[in-house]
């Protein structure tokens, strides 16, 4: 598995290490994938073991984490603060979610704003493709009940404890929520008893091998 976020180059790192970190971050924009250790030897003229070296330094700096396996490498952001992840939210139908948690995930500090509080759900389903959200990706939600017409935001629809919560661009209707999809084959659609939980405000891709 492998999760990147751009990671800043610090002036305590050795010039093998600033390589090997490159590297990684310039395989991963172009493959979508981590590389293997022999795919860093070989096009960065090293031994397998010296990356193995350097790997296990840039972990003890934080950098990156080892994870198993021969891509198992994931890069760690000196700027990343921690959120917990509460669930998964339909970008299809609604679904239930649940706000206990004892999951947390890594979001690029750039992402937040000091004085809000947030939340990360799971995307699941693709009704929200045209906007760049694909299924399984990790969206960054801001807490807020208000939000501007074309925003996208976490609804959750339904009388409580059975609510249900769902992912869609918003708009304004007299007493009521429009919800449009952003997916062209499927319709917008009103719901009377909606609340706004949240506001997207990023979303983190993770790519399997």
């Amino acid at each position: 598995m492998w999760c990147y976020t751009p990671v800043n180059m610090t002036s305590s790192l050795s010039s093998p290490q600033a390589e090997i970190l490159e590297f990684y971050k310039d395989f991963a924009r172009k493959n979508q994938r981590a590389p293997s250790i022999r795919e860093v030897a070989s096009s960065l003229n090293r031994e397998p073991s010296n990356i193995h070296y350097h790997l296990k330094h840039l972990e003890q700096l934080g950098l990156l984490v080892r994870t198993g396996g021969y891509r198992g490498v994931r890069l760690v952001s000196k700027s990343n603060k921690v959120i917990p992840l509460l669930g998964t939210v339909s970008c299809g139908e609604p679904i239930s979610i649940f706000e206990e948690t004892e999951e947390y995930v890594h979001v690029p500090e750039n992402m937040l704003i000091d004085g809000h509080a947030y939340f990360a759900l799971r995307a699941k389903g693709n009704s929200m493709i045209n906007a760049g959200i694909s299924d399984g990706d990790t969206l960054v939600i801001r807490k807020q009940t208000d939000i501007d017409d074309g925003d996208i935001a976490v609804v959750a629809t339904g009388d409580p404890p059975f609510e249900a919560v769902t992912l869609k661009t918003v708009y304004h209707r007299k007493e009521a929520l429009l919800l449009k999809p952003e997916n062209d084959q499927l319709e917008p659609y009103i719901v009377k008893k909606g609340q706004i939980r949240g506001k997207l405000v990023g979303s983190i891709r993770t790519y399997g091998k």
